[in-house]
Order: C-alpha cells, then structure tokens, then sequence
C-alpha cells in the first residue's frame, strides 16, 4: 500500500460495498434483525461515515448525528480494516480505535463485517485503485 485514500473515497467503496452486499443472500441473511447505527470518524483526512445496521446501507454523515456506536480512527486503519488487514479488538485495546456507546453492537456487526472485505477488495480493484490495498506475497513467493 503506497498512498492513502481520500476520506470521501474510501467512503465511496464503503457505500458501494453494502450496495453490493445487497445482493448476496448470505450476507443479508446475517444482517437481518441487526439494529443498530455506527458512525466511523476518521481522521487524516477527516471524515464521517454512518452505517445503519438495519437498512444494511452506508452513506457519508456528519459528526453531529446520533449513533448507538461510534468508531473513530485513522482513515489509514479504516482502509486497513475494510481489507481484512486490522484487528479492530486488538487495535481498540492498543488505542489506535476509539469507541463510544454500544460496544455490543460492534461486537455483533464484527463477524458480519469479515464477510464484507472481499467486497470491499474488488470494489477497491474495479476502481484501478490497487495502490490502496495491502500487497498479499504471491503463492510462488511464500
């Protein structure tokens, strides 16, 4: 990973990433009975991302608007997340991720979450923008 994204970039393949989400019956069948509305704060750039558990939808927000969780991080570890590629426990107990509210909602939304990255990877991908993603070693090379 060379660069890092714009705050309103990463939120577009965030957005579009639940769009496509929509679509896939394994997906919706975990998110369905979630309630419950996260707010990611970013910063670096900054940024606001509202995830509502409910209608399965993201879209961008503003810091002012109510939530049950809030997450505030890095755009960088956001990035790193949406990949697979950050522990969001491990990473809340070193302090790199703070959380406010309900911290049982995002322990819920967690394991539905993992099931997004891939999602998140090829939207990532189909934008041409690999120079955001992690280099995974090549088969031959591991």
């Amino acid at each position: 990973m060379t660069t890092k994204p714009a705050a309103e970039e990463m939120f577009r393949f965030i957005v579009s990433t639940f769009e496509a989400a929509r679509s896939d019956e394994a997906i919706l069948a975990k998110m369905k009975g979630l309630q419950g509305t996260l707010k990611v704060i970013t910063t670096d750039p900054d940024g606001v991302l509202i995830i509502d558990m409910a209608s399965q939808e993201a879209r961008e927000g503003s810091a002012d608007e109510e939530a049950d969780a809030t997450l505030r991080m890095s755009t960088t570890a956001a990035n790193l997340f949406w990949q697979g590629e950050l522990n969001l426990l491990a990473s809340m107990t070193r302090g790199l991720v703070r959380v406010q509210g309900k911290k049982s909602l995002i322990v819920r939304v967690l394991p539905i979450a993992t099931k997004l990255f891939p999602l998140y990877v090829q939207t990532v991908t189909d934008a041409g923008r690999e120079d955001l993603l992690v280099e995974k070693p090549s088969p031959a090379s591991a």
